[in-house]
């Protein structure tokens, strides 16, 4: 696959990506909790990356007032997309608590290609208005080293 190719097929999982909220193509369903939703309801847009492994992604979470259930999802661009045969992955969001200005949750478990094990991401963020900043931890199943990373998304103008 050449390069031009493959940043267009980048270029339209992103698309897919920001697009999946809606309701033609919902995102996977999200539960949250806590004394803060209401401060979440709305569209958020952001990005993550990590200096340990190098990858970068997007994220795209919504939650509408009232809801129980949001929607969202994270693509992973591994740090060698430009590799033809590294493929950017569709991370799912597992589970996001609200409360007392602090957001937390977790990822569904995933394969990282990096050391070819299951993992499992958990994140932590500060709600300020309109963006949520914070950092992410991924824990390894097997002897690969723990990564972090940071994380931001704000929160779309209507």
């Amino acid at each position: 696959m050449s390069f031009h190719f493959r940043s267009a097929a980048v270029g339209l999982l992103a698309a897919a990506l920001a697009s999946s909220c809606s309701s033609s193509n919902p995102a996977p369903p999200v539960p949250v909790a806590g004394a803060d939703l209401a401060a979440l309801a709305g569209r958020w847009v952001g990005e993550y990356s990590s200096e340990a492994t190098g990858r970068t992604g997007s994220i795209v979470f919504e939650l509408k007032s009232g809801d129980k259930v949001a929607r969202g999802d994270v693509l992973m661009v591994p740090k060698d997309a430009k590799d033809p045969d590294v493929m950017p992955q569709m991370l799912t969001i597992n589970f996001v608590n609200a409360a007392g200005g602090v957001l937390r949750g977790t990822m569904d478990p995933y394969r990282d290609p990096a050391c070819d094990c299951q993992v499992q991401t958990t994140f932590v963020g500060r709600l300020a208005g309109d963006t949520v900043e914070g950092t992410f931890t991924t824990t390894p199943s097997g002897n690969a080293s723990i990564t972090t990373g940071r994380w931001k998304i704000a929160r779309q103008k209507k």
